[in-house]
């Protein structure tokens, strides 16, 4: 599959929650249906338009439609329907958080990258198993 047609869940990869946030979502995701890049690396350089790669306090998502039309996803609406899309039981709580209105989302959303930096401060993450390496784009 090309990267252009995966869903695709592009992050912040310095950021010690963000990684956390993706490790999460692989563990939720037993259909191993979404993939991972940091919004650093080259899959994004590939995909992401230029604007999108100099925001890194967003998060990315490219969302794939049965017909293989893909749509890109940002800030609490990323994160809440890349959940849905791991099907696990969180995706019932990521429902309901829709219906609130993106404003009031994603102003919670920014609240929290404004202070993710500081939150699970780590020197290194855990390295990836291979199962879950060949998940993360480069």
């Amino acid at each position: 599959m090309k990267p252009k047609s995966k869903a695709i869940l592009f992050f912040d990869g310095n950021c010690g929650l963000c990684n956390r946030s993706v490790q999460f979502l692989i563990r939720k995701d037993k259909r191993k249906h979404l993939y991972f890049a940091p919004i650093q690396g080259i899959a994004a350089q590939a995909i992401l338009p230029e604007k999108y790669r100099l925001a890194l306090d967003t998060v990315v998502y490219q969302r794939v439609a049965k017909d293989g039309h893909t749509t890109l996803l940002f800030r609490s609406d990323a994160a809440l329907l890349a959940l849905i899309d791991t099907r696990s039981l969180w995706r019932f709580l990521a429902r309901i958080a829709l219906w609130l209105p993106r404003s009031l989302r994603d102003r919670v959303y920014d609240a929290i990258a404004m202070r993710r930096q500081k939150s699970l401060k780590s020197a290194t993450c855990p390295m990836p198993s291979r199962e879950v390496h060949a998940r993360i784009l480069p």
